[in-house]
């Protein structure tokens, strides 16, 4: 493998704990950052796992993110509701909680003379919230030097249509086989990059995945052990 595309929320960025806090309350005070943290994955597999689709995918996903927390089920709607509105604020206000390991992870891909690029649906707000957290930027500057940033609310082309792809892979000048993706969603992630000719791997810390027709890394660094 010569190139690296990356997913951005679930693989460097999640949810930030102090937002949603401030959005609830008082039944998440106690909760810990790496609760928090975990709650995402819980999330994306609970969108993995069902057949939601449109607005009903956010109601999934925020259940099984809430249920992680341990919000008891009485109040698992009201909570639902009162944070609708927070998701639907620009990614960049919410997805600022940088995932222990990302960069320093980003940045050994890089030193190993990968060619890396992100592609993320997003709401145009994906580049900002790269080059605000450190993270990486298109060229020279304080994060990691990546080829492309595709964001689809940009292209007009959104996973897991694998057509997104194609904004992403002329930067790098790779064959689809010679690049892996990487991605937190088996729906959005894994099975668009396979329709693309690429290699996926599944971005999951906590081994909630239980498919075994694809490989799983705990965290951007482990990537490394398979190019």
């Amino acid at each position: 493998m010569r190139g690296v595309l990356f997913d951005i929320g679930g693989v460097f960025l999640v949810p930030d704990r102090d937002r949603i806090v401030q959005a609830v309350g008082d039944p998440m005070e106690g909760l810990s950052y790496a609760a928090f943290d975990r709650a995402h994955f819980e999330g994306m597999y609970a969108l993995d796992v069902t057949n939601a689709s449109g607005d009903e995918e956010q109601r999934v996903y925020l259940d099984g993110y809430l249920t992680s927390l341990g919000i008891p089920g009485a109040n698992l709607e009201a909570t639902i509701d009162a944070l609708i509105p927070l998701w639907s604020e620009p990614s960049a206000d919410l997805w600022q909680r940088i995932l222990g390991g990302s960069i320093s992870g980003l940045r050994s891909l890089g030193d190993a003379n990968l060619r890396l690029g992100m592609v993320s649906n997003s709401d145009g707000h994906a580049e900002e919230a790269l080059v605000r957290n450190g993270i990486c930027q298109v060229g020279p500057g304080p994060g990691v030097s990546v080829l492309s940033i595709v964001d689809s609310f940009v292209v007009g082309v959104a996973k897991p249509d694998p057509a997104i792809f194609d904004f992403a892979l002329p930067a790098l000048a790779l064959d689809p086989l010679e690049v892996i993706y990487v991605g937190d969603s088996v729906k959005y992630d894994v099975r668009s990059a396979e329709a693309a000719g690429m290699t996926p791997l599944h971005m999951d810390p906590f081994d909630l995945c239980r498919e075994a027709d694809h490989l799983h890394v705990a965290g951007v660094g482990d990537v490394l052990l398979h190019v």
